[in-house]
């Protein structure tokens, strides 16, 4: 029988984002496909009423979803003091890709100017691979065969969206198209990246334990390549809470887990709809559960490292406290990683 994982010795000793520079209102959006919402008398602001997403960022046009995990590692390093020849391993996580190949890890090792012993590869699971990178970086440095694991992830929505707005102009789409492809209208772009290893200073959060469950009978509901994404949003929210239900009640009757055991929940950011349905069903107090949909919208693999970050900096993750990393991702899985702040932490230096 499968395990849950548990951390002896690794922590998160570093960690970085990076924003895409162009800023995407909602409202915009809605004004692009006027025609289309006039003619199926869709209201003004439906976007953001339905979401709570008001904007989010985008890169500009030509860029590829390395970017942003480049530029979040190299604000990494130089936050940090951290030189490039020092990583072992690298995970990209991300949902898009360059290309199918090469792999996009092996681009980001080429302009982070990684050593030619540091292993490199791409590692996918939907909206959760990060989380899956940090599980495995984990167990890579408990194990003995790494000092310094990168995991990194970038996303750039600009081309499916772009793609669908144009699909749904093009002519013929009904209600019905229009709501398959509204998870499309959620995307955000970003970048983020941490830095795990052994932590001599007793200070740098520290990864304790993690609980996952699937539902691949679940993956249907939400379908996606370069050119665009049709989602059941109704069925693929009502599935993945019901399994996000299952994963807490396993990680209560592993770890002894509670809802008010946690200082600050950071978990994948969807749409306020998802985030208090998810809430809700674990019975965790909404405030402390961070949010950075409304500004930024749903970056895929880098919204959990990314909404990290942004809590880092608010002075939102308090010392000696337990924090939560969650995510739910399309296929259907579900994951959810235990954080120990401990009394040093100090939050990320200044930039």
């Amino acid at each position: 029988m499968r395990r849950p994982p548990v951390y002896s010795s690794a922590s998160v000793l570093a960690w970085a984002r990076d924003e895409g520079p162009d800023i995407l209102e909602s409202l915009a959006l809605e004004e692009a496909l006027g025609p289309l919402m006039a003619r199926l008398s869709l209201p003004a602001g439906l976007i953001a009423d339905m979401t709570g997403i008001e904007a989010r960022r985008l890169y500009p046009s030509g860029a590829r979803p390395s970017l942003g995990a480049v530029n979040a590692a190299r604000t990494l390093f130089a936050r940090w003091g951290v030189r490039p020849e020092e990583v072992d391993l690298l995970y990209s996580t991300s949902v898009g890709r360059d290309f199918l190949e090469p792999s996009t890890a092996s681009i980001i090792h080429s302009a982070l100017g990684l050593g030619p012993e540091c292993a490199s590869l791409d590692l996918g699971s939907a909206c959760l691979g990060f989380i899956d990178g940090l599980n495995l970086a984990a167990l890579q440095v408990d194990a003995g065969l790494c000092d310094l694991a990168l995991v990194v992830a970038g996303e750039n929505s600009r081309p499916v969206l772009e793609s669908t707005l144009d699909g749904l102009l093009r002519g013929g789409s009904d209600r019905r198209r229009f709501f398959d492809n509204f998870a499309t209208l959620t995307l955000g772009s970003g970048g983020a990246a941490m830095l795990v290893g052994r932590d001599p200073s007793g200070t740098r959060p520290r990864l304790r334990r993690m609980i996952s469950r699937a539902d691949g009978s679940s993956n249907h509901l939400c379908r996606g390549d370069f050119g665009g994404m049709t989602t059941d949003s109704a069925k693929l929210l009502v599935r993945g809470v019901e399994l996000a239900a299952r994963t807490f009640a396993a990680g209560r009757e592993a770890f002894g887990w509670t809802p008010e055991g946690f200082g600050l929940v950071v978990c994948h950011q969807v749409s306020e709809a998802n985030t208090l349905r998810f809430a809700e069903a674990l019975g965790l107090p909404w405030e402390r559960v961070c949010r950075s949909y409304p500004l930024y919208g749903n970056m895929g693999a880098a919204a959990v490292p990314y909404t990290f970050d942004l809590a880092s900096e608010a002075g939102l993750i308090a010392p000696c406290s337990s924090l939560a990393m969650m995510g739910i991702g399309s296929g259907l899985a579900c994951a959810m990683m235990e954080v120990e702040i401990p009394p040093g932490f100090r939050g990320a230096p200044p930039a």
